[in-house]
């Protein structure tokens, strides 16, 4: 069994696009060469996001994505990757207009979202690549007097999640860091 670490880049849309949360982080990837399953273990980074008017920063928010469960998949024949990751979304703090108005990690998702994610056809585990699926974000719990806020502007179907992942390293050698794959 091969072992592929990739860095991770992307992002996950909230409500169709209304916002997005910045992905950041590396998963490692288990896997025998050639078409068949895998596993992997993939680790985010909090992600920062705000919202403003005319420049000024009227919300803040950091949001810690984490994996409830590795990520699992299967190659195809035809390269194409199918992969599956359960998540859970925490708000660890929240500013509006500079007042706080939550922190630590009470404010989360009720339940895990199952975030499918796709290639296209002819992906290459040693040259990494574009994932990306759709999925619904679970209502949050946990956010006192904002639970209503949070689940009008961050739960529901239609959000998307897309992410590059570029090989760090493999069993067989390491990659060049500083290239890019091509996204399909």
């Amino acid at each position: 069994m091969r072992e592929i670490t990739y860095e991770v880049r992307g992002f996950l849309t909230v409500r169709r696009d209304s916002w997005r949360v910045p992905l950041s982080g590396s998963l490692a990837v288990h896997a025998e060469p050639g078409p068949g399953p895998f596993t992997g273990d993939l680790v985010l980074r909090p992600s920062s996001i705000s919202r403003g008017i005319l420049g000024v920063r009227i919300v803040r928010a950091t949001v810690q994505i984490v994996p409830g469960s590795p990520v699992t998949g299967q190659i195809g024949p035809d390269g194409q990757l199918s992969a599956t990751v359960t998540v859970d979304a925490t708000i660890t703090s929240a500013r509006a207009a500079g007042w706080p108005l939550t922190s630590g990690d009470a404010c989360r998702t009720a339940a895990s979202a199952v975030v499918p994610l796709r290639s296209r056809p002819g992906f290459r585990l040693e040259q990494g690549g574009r994932l990306a699926g759709r999925y619904d974000r679970p209502p949050f719990t946990g956010c006192g007097w904002l639970t209503p806020v949070v689940n009008l502007l961050a739960a529901g179907p239609g959000n998307a999640a897309v992410i590059d992942l570029i090989p760090r390293t493999s069993h067989a050698g390491s990659a060049d860091p500083g290239s890019r794959p091509d996204a399909p």
